[in-house]
């Protein structure tokens, strides 16, 4: 009896450690490299190219997802569970945190498709990979998102017992339902819909044959801006590839 509690008290305080210094850990350096990801997306010279747009929001979503999320995680290290008890805003958190991080999983999801649109040899594909078009697929994204999770003011239930945090859903049909949303809309379909476009991204990029065109003297203008836009082009997609 005594080595059970003194394994429990070992567990507990273990938790709180982790809570206390590696979620404050994640805490910090995800939001300023998101936040750096923010600040070079918002470069003039990347305002029209669609997949920046993907990517800005999809690091607006994950600092709000990392805020609403790790740091109760870090304030349960100090004993704090205050957000996690007071009913309306242990709703509004989850709904914050889940939409977030819906919106940022398929915020990648549209530059994946973006760049595959952009890579295709077929000019009205092509076509497709505009400004206008990401944020229209944005738009559908967060609304879809939110409807999706709208069940969350009905859900979640706070200083809910016995669970593993407070902030819960009570029932047993509303934690089905969250928990197979969540892997569905937030992880294995996204995941799925980036390996298929990345691959038919890189199909594209292999497949591409290009012609040898007769020499044509340009503006020294028009060579540059040409070349700064394929040099944006790759930084963004290295940077798709690394998020």
């Amino acid at each position: 009896m005594f080595t059970d509690a003194v394994l429990i008290s070992s567990f507990t305080l273990a938790t709180m450690q982790i809570n206390r210094h590696l979620a404050l850990f994640v805490l910090l350096f995800g939001t300023v490299g998101n936040l750096l990801n923010i600040w070079v997306l918002s470069e003039r010279s990347l305002s029209h190219n669609p997949c920046s747009t993907y990517l800005w929001w999809s690091s607006l979503s994950s600092v709000i997802f990392i805020w609403s999320g790790i740091l109760t995680r870090v304030l349960q290290g100090y004993s704090f569970n205050w957000p996690n008890e007071n009913q309306p805003l242990c709703k509004i958190r989850l709904f914050i945190l889940i939409v977030c991080f819906s919106v940022s999983a398929w915020s990648l999801v549209g530059a994946s498709i973006d760049r595959y649109l952009r890579s295709s040899v077929i000019v009205k594909f092509r076509n497709l990979s505009t400004v206008q078009t990401a944020r229209r697929l944005l738009i559908i994204i967060i609304t879809v998102s939110v409807l999706i999770f709208l069940e969350v003011f009905y859900c979640y239930d706070a200083s809910v017992p016995n669970v593993p945090v407070a902030c819960y859903p009570q029932s047993l049909p509303c934690r089905l339902y969250n928990d197979w949303m969540l892997i569905l809309i937030c992880t294995v379909i996204p995941s799925f819909f980036m390996a298929v476009f990345g691959s038919l991204t890189v199909r594209n990029i292999r497949t591409r044959i290009v012609q040898p065109a007769a020499h044509v003297e340009l503006p020294h203008n028009t060579t540059y801006q040409n070349l700064r836009l394929r040099l944006n082009d790759r930084n963004i997609s290295h940077m798709l590839l690394i998020q």
